[in-house]
C-alpha cells in the first residue's frame, strides 16, 4: 500500500494535480486536500481489489403479516424479481403460527420454548418479553453492519414508551402499537421522534414504508458499510388498531389504486373448505361442531378480498426496493428475502374466529394446519442461485442463522435452526428432517399442541391428548387424519418419539433427523 504522500507525488507526476507555483501558492492547501481525497479513494479501490476482501452482501428482508403460502398469485412482481431470479423454498413453516412468537423466532433463531415469547401480549408474550440484548440485529451490528428497521416489530412495541428504540437498530422507523394495525392514522417512531400520519392516499402505510426504504437504502449506501434492512408491512393483516390488536379487526385495506382489483373476486373453495366431516379432527371438532353459515362465509369473503388487494401494494414495495438498490449501485451485492410471519385460514376445516372487533367471522392462525403454519419463502442475490427450488422442510428458526451466515456474524444464542446457505451447498441436510411446531397455554383458552413436521408428514399432539397425523403427499388438503389408521401405526410411533426429543430441545439438539419412514 502507498502512503498519502506517496500517492500525492504519483498523482502530481501523472498530471492529475498541478504543483502550486508562484501564481497558485494560496491554493496549495486546497490542492493538498484534493490530493488526500484522491488518495483515500485509491486506497479504498486497492483494498477492494485485494483477493478475499470482497464487500460483504447487504441483506433486505420483507416480512408480511399473516400471509398464507397460497396467496403469492397476487404478487407477480415479487415472483419475478425474487423467486425467478433466486431460490424458492417449497415447504417453509413457522414454528408458532402467531405474530409475536413467530417474529421472536425470526430475531433469535430459537423456538418459543427457548426465547420465551409465548403469546402476542403480556404477561406471557409481547415486545417486553423479548430479551433484546441478544438478537439478530445486535449480532449484525457487532459484525459491522448498519441495521435498519421499517414497520411492524413485535406486538406491544412502544406501548410503554413510544420513543423507545429497541437494541440493535441504527436506523429505526418502527410502528407504535396499537396504531401499527391501522393502514392510515398510525404513528411511527423515527429514531425517537414521533410522527403521526394522516388519512390521505399518500399516507397509506405500505407506500410510506416503501418510501422510507428507498431513502434508507440511499443513506446506507453513503455510509459505506454493509446494511441489513428489515421491512415489515402490515398487509395483509386485518385493520385492528381499534381493538388494540387484542382481537382481529375488519378486513385489510388495499391501497386506493388497488381498491377494485379483487373487489368482486370469490372466496376460494378449496377441497377442505367448510369441511362437512371433521370427526377425524377431535381437537377442533369441539369448537366447530357445525358447518359455517352464509353470513360467516360472506364475512370471510370480504376478508379475502381485502387481503389480496392489500398485497398488491406490497408487490409494488418490492419493486421499489429493487429499483432503489439498483440506483444506489447495491443491487448486485444484496440478498433479498421475502416471507411472512404466519399464514391465515379462511374457512378451511370450518375454521374461523368468532371473536373479532365487529363480531363477524374472521380468519384463523395459531393452528398447525397448512394454511396457518406454512408461509412463502424466497430469496435472491449473490448467495441464492437463480431458478433454484429447494425441497425439504425449512422453518423460520432458520432465518437468523442464515442471515448471520451471510454477514459473517456470530449469534450469541444457541441456534435451533440451521443456515440455509449450508442447505444450498449440501441439500442432504434437509433429508429426513423434522421441525417443531409448538404453542402454549393462552388467554383464549385454546388447547396448546406440539407437532413435528417433515416434508411429507405432520403429527400433532394436543395437550388434551387429541392427535392428528396427516400424510401431506397423499392428502395435501388434510382431509383425513391417519392417527388411528393401523397402516400408519409405525409412522406415528416414530414421529411421536422424535417429537418428544424436540419439545425441550436447544441448539444442535433441535436438528432432529426422522430418517426414512416405512411405507404406509
Amino acid at each position: 500500500m502507498y502512503s498519502d504522500d506517496t500517492l500525492l507525488t504519483r498523482c502530481q507526476q501523472a498530471g492529475t494535480l498541478v504543483p502550486g507555483g508562484a501564481g497558485t501558492r494560496k491554493r496549495g492547501p486546497t490542492i493538498r486536500r484534493i490530493a488526500i481525497t484522491a488518495a483515500a479513494v485509491l486506497l479504498a479501490a486497492l483494498a477492494a481489489a485485494v483477493p478475499g476482501q470482497a464487500a460483504r452482501p447487504n441483506v433486505v428482508v420483507v416480512m408480511t403479516d399473516d400471509q398464507d403460502f397460497r396467496s403469492m398469485h397476487a404478487m407477480p412482481k415479487t415472483r419475478r424479481l425474487i423467486a425467478r431470479r433466486g431460490t424458492t423454498f417449497s415447504t417453509s413453516v413457522v414454528s408458532f403460527p402467531l405474530c409475536c412468537p413467530s417474529r421472536a423466532t425470526y430475531y433469535t433463531g430459537q423456538y418459543a420454548h427457548n426465547h420465551g415469547v409465548k403469546w402476542n401480549n403480556a404477561p406471557t408474550g409481547g415486545f417486553y418479553k423479548l430479551k433484546q440484548r441478544e438478537t439478530l440485529p445486535v449480532w449484525l451490528q457487532r459484525a459491522g453492519y448498519r441495521t435498519i428497521h421499517i414497520g411492524k416489530f413485535l406486538n406491544e412495541t412502544g406501548e410503554r414508551d413510544a420513543t423507545e428504540v429497541p437494541k440493535g437498530w441504527d436506523d429505526w422507523h418502527g410502528g407504535v402499537d396499537p396504531s401499527t394495525y391501522d393502514y392510515y392514522g398510525y404513528t411511527l417512531n423515527h429514531n425517537g421522534r414521533l410522527q403521526t400520519y394522516g388519512r390521505g392516499p399518500e399516507d397509506y402505510s405500505t407506500d410510506v414504508y416503501a418510501g422510507l426504504a428507498e431513502k434508507a437504502i440511499r443513506d446506507a449506501k453513503r455510509k459505506g458499510k454493509p446494511f441489513f434492512l428489515n421491512i415489515a408491512p402490515l398487509a395483509p393483516h386485518t385493520e385492528a388498531a381499534a381493538s388494540q390488536a387484542r382481537v382481529e379487526g375488519t378486513p385489510a385495506l388495499p391501497a386506493p389504486r388497488h381498491a377494485d382489483r379483487f373487489a368482486q373476486t370469490p372466496l376460494p373453495r378449496y377441497p377442505n373448505f367448510n369441511d362437512p366431516d371433521i370427526s377425524d379432527k377431535p381437537a377442533i371438532e369441539e369448537y366447530f361442531p357445525e358447518p359455517m353459515t352464509e353470513d360467516q362465509i360472506a364475512s370471510l369473503t370480504d376478508h379475502y378480498r381485502g387481503r389480496m388487494g392489500s398485497l398488491l401494494a406490497v408487490d409494488d414495495l418490492v419493486q421499489r426496493v429493487v429499483r432503489a438498490l439498483k440506483r444506489a449501485g447495491a443491487y448486485g451485492n444484496t440478498d433479498i428475502v421475502f416471507t411472512s410471519d404466519n399464514g391465515w385460514i379462511l374457512g378451511e376445516h370450518r375454521l374461523r374466529d368468532p371473536l373479532s372487533h365487529d363480531g363477524r367471522a374472521v380468519g384463523v392462525k395459531y393452528v398447525p394446519f397448512e394454511g396457518s403454519s406454512r408461509v412463502p419463502l424466497m430469496a435472491a442475490g449473490p448467495d441464492f442461485p437463480a431458478g433454484n427450488k429447494v425441497k425439504g422442510i425449512v422453518v423460520n428458526a432458520d432465518l437468523a442463522p442464515t442471515i448471520a451466515d451471510i454477514a459473517g456474524a456470530r449469534p450469541k444464542l444457541p441456534q435451533d435452526g440451521l443456515s440455509l446457505l449450508r442447505v444450498l451447498s449440501k441439500p442432504s441436510l434437509l433429508a429426513g428432517r423434522g421441525v417443531l411446531l409448538e404453542t402454549f397455554e393462552n388467554p383464549r383458552g385454546v388447547s396448546p399442541y406440539k407437532s413435528i413436521r417433515t416434508e411429507r408428514y405432520r403429527y400433532d399432539l394436543a395437550e388434551t391428548g387429541a392427535e392428528g397425523l396427516f400424510d401431506l403427499k397423499r392428502d395435501p388438503w388434510e382431509l383425513q387424519s391417519r392417527h388411528d389408521d393401523p397402516r400408519y401405526a409405525e409412522i406415528k410411533r416414530i414421529l411421536k418419539r422424535k417429537l418428544a426429543r424436540l419439545v425441550d430441545c436447544e441448539g444442535r439438539d433441535c436438528r432432529v433427523k426422522v430418517g426414512r419412514l416405512p411405507r404406509p
